[in-house]
């Protein structure tokens, strides 16, 4: 049952929210848009003077303003979730740490256990005082190609500590208009240092111009009304998140998501979310998820909120801006010691792996409540991938399908929603006349969206060409394995996977899938890039015949695949047990005859109206009759669902079986 909206008053577990304006509306807004504006001229300012293309192509760094209190006030709605957020606690916690933060000096964090991303992302703090009160502090955070660390570009899949990634910079002071000594220690120690010294001094300029913009707009206003049009934009926010809450029924919903891992990291991977809503405040608690793993997966403080955060936003109220407004009504619970609350020295190079895993989990909660609002999966993963010397580092982060909804397929080859705006990839033109570097194709990737009555969009090909006699391959990518899952009877995409092609024959440059450090390039090999589709939503048999034929037209999908949205589902039964965990299923002797459920593989329950559910084969029993599986006891799930194998992590298999429960 829907609860009635409040209307000028919010409740929240016994107390009253009271909202009344300082400004008048009409001020308030054009001052808010102005604040935005602001933002919005710091990223074309620094897209148009940085030099490495991984911003001015890639666009991967943000631009936000903070009030003088440290409250996020202000973004682009360009820029990236998982930079912005954090943001919103940097002043709190630098201020642990320093006294005092001058007009004059200028503060540089990454540090991921105190509220940073991962440590190529560095963020340049810088305080503005307005007739003697602090009234703002602008803030970039920009990716920075190299770091120091173990490898070109510093972020690799075979970290097993954080001082392996790089330097750490704890809201480190340095001198806005003298000599720093920190920069010139920071500076000799990364690769490519002409690159880090020409984009730090583009966030300087940018930071120039957005502080000229401030100062102009407080002396239009007055800096007090300013100040108290800031404190009406956290209110509204506020009262927008609580609004959207309020729609959703009291109670606790949960799921969980899953990462692939790597060869020294315990399976499964899980990050396990428990959505507890009361009135207009909702809790996120993540007890349950994977302890901290020596694995570039893990994330600091800063991540799980800011998935909370993104998807809750995204799809209970997706207009709107982001403040710290949004925030006062999300409580956040984390474990310490867990992957979404590491510490020292466990590696957080893969943040964004572990934060779409907590997407993933949020979403499938919120499946069981909205599954008509909700989306198949995206991607997965960053797709860091690496190609460089001491002398070149060439980095991307090919996308993916974004997933079906009820209404569209999803896109191919775009970011998704939680992404912002950063690019697919790097244009052709700009990697051949940069690096030594050719591209070969540049593709959608056909099969890769998952089934559905609304496809999943599909990934992307990529071929690059080596054209120097050496380089380094370097990848940190998840969801080579276990691929981005389907919603509502939708089916899975293919999941990610990168190979090398040398002399002709194909060779994988990793131990494991998606995590590769170092890997030795030759002239004239291929590194070959296969990205994931995002999940599909609704029954694929009942797609629309002539939307198949466009899709076949298009090379979404082959002839081959179309079975996947023809076949029948076949029911069988659903048996439980209190032995075996909540990701583990046994098979009865006539599953047992397909080499598709062998022990260990991976299979699918696949929900009607709600998330799918992975789980491992755990082996097989003979007692069950040959139309049953067994799960874990109390597995919250429909009484109807098909069963889809997921057992290889290069191939999907379309054919799928019922389960009636």
């Amino acid at each position: 049952m829907t609860k009635p909206l409040k209307s000028e008053t919010g409740t929240s577990s016994g107390h009253t929210t009271e909202y009344s304006s300082r400004v008048d509306i009409a001020t308030s807004a054009i001052i808010g848009e102005s604040l935005g504006s602001i933002v919005r001229e710091m990223r074309r300012s620094m897209v148009r003077s940085s030099y490495s293309s991984i911003i001015y192509e890639g666009y991967d760094f943000s631009g936000v303003l903070l009030d003088g209190n440290g409250n996020l006030i202000a973004e682009s709605g360009e820029d990236h979730p998982f930079h912005v957020v954090p943001v919103a606690g940097a002043v709190k916690k630098a201020l642990e740490i320093h006294a005092e933060i001058n007009d004059d000096e200028m503060l540089l964090h990454n540090d991921p256990y105190t509220g940073g991303t991962h440590l190529n992302d560095i963020a340049v703090i810088q305080p503005v005082s307005i007739n003697g009160s602090r009234s703002f502090y602008i803030v970039i955070r920009s990716h920075w190609g190299d770091v120091g660390g173990m490898s070109p570009g510093s972020l690799n899949g075979e970290a097993t500590q954080i001082l392996q990634e790089g330097l750490r910079l704890n809201y480190v002071k340095i001198p806005r208009f003298e000599h720093s000594e920190v920069m010139r220690f920071l500076f000799d120690n990364v690769r490519v240092t002409s690159e880090a010294i020409s984009d730090f001094h583009s966030v300087l300029g940018t930071i120039k111009v957005a502080e000229t913009r401030l100062r102009a707009l407080c002396d239009k206003y007055g800096s007090t009304t300013v100040r108290d049009a800031m404190a009406d934009i956290l209110d509204i926010s506020e009262r927008r998140i609580r609004a959207a809450i309020m729609q959703i029924p009291d109670g606790d919903y949960h799921h969980v998501g899953y990462l692939d891992g790597n060869a020294l990291t315990p399976h499964p991977l899980r990050v396990k979310v428990n959505l507890s809503i009361k009135g207009d405040r909702l809790l996120a608690d993540f007890t349950g998820s994977s302890d901290q793993v020596d694995a570039p997966l893990n994330a600091g403080p800063a991540i799980a909120p800011t998935s909370v955060l993104t998807v809750i936003k995204s799809f209970l109220d997706p207009s709107g801006s982001i403040t710290s407004g949004t925030l006062r009504a999300i409580d956040v619970e984390l474990p310490s010691g867990s992957i979404v609350n590491a510490n020292f020295p466990a590696p957080c190079g893969g943040l964004n792996e572990v934060r779409f895993a907590c997407d993933a989990a949020i979403m499938g909660a919120l499946a069981r409540l909205i599954p008509n609002k909700i989306t198949g999966d995206v991607r997965g993963t960053s797709n860091h991938t690496y190609i460089g010397t001491e002398d070149f580092i060439f980095y991307e982060y090919p996308s993916g399908g974004t997933g079906g909804w009820n209404g569209g397929d999803g896109n191919s080859a775009v970011r998704a929603f939680n992404e912002g705006e950063n690019v697919s990839i790097q244009s052709t033109e700009v990697i051949e006349s940069k690096f030594p570097l050719r591209i070969l194709r540049s593709e959608i990737r056909p099969n890769s969206g998952g089934a559905g009555e609304f496809r999943g969009g599909v990934g992307l090909l990529r071929e690059i060409e080596i054209l120097t006699d050496r380089a380094n391959l370097s990848v940190l990518s998840d969801r080579n394995i276990i691929p981005p899952a389907g919603v509502c009877g939708g089916l899975s995409g293919l999941p990610n996977r990168y190979t090398v092609i040398r002399d002709g024959k194909e060779i994988s440059p990793g131990k494991f899938p998606g995590k590769i450090a170092n890997f030795r390039l030759n002239k004239s090999d291929i590194v070959r890039v296969e990205t994931s589709g995002g999940g599909g939503w609704g029954d694929p048999t009942q797609r629309d015949l002539l939307t198949l034929e466009a899709d076949l037209a298009n090379g979404y999908i082959s002839p081959d695949n179309i079975s996947g949205y023809k076949d029948e589902r076949t029911i069988v039964t659903l048996a439980s047990d209190s032995s075996i965990s909540d990701n583990e299923c046994l098979l009865s002797n006539n599953f047992a005859d397909q080499s598709s459920f062998s022990p260990g593989s991976l299979v699918e329950l696949v929900s009607a109206s709600g998330p799918s559910i992975r789980l491992w084969v755990k082996g097989i029993d003979p007692a069950l009759a040959d139309d049953s599986i067994c799960v874990a006891e109390g597995l919250e799930a429909e009484s109807k669902m098909a069963l889809v194998s997921l057992s290889s992590s290069n191939a999907f298999h379309t054919s799928h079986q019922s389960v009636t429960l």
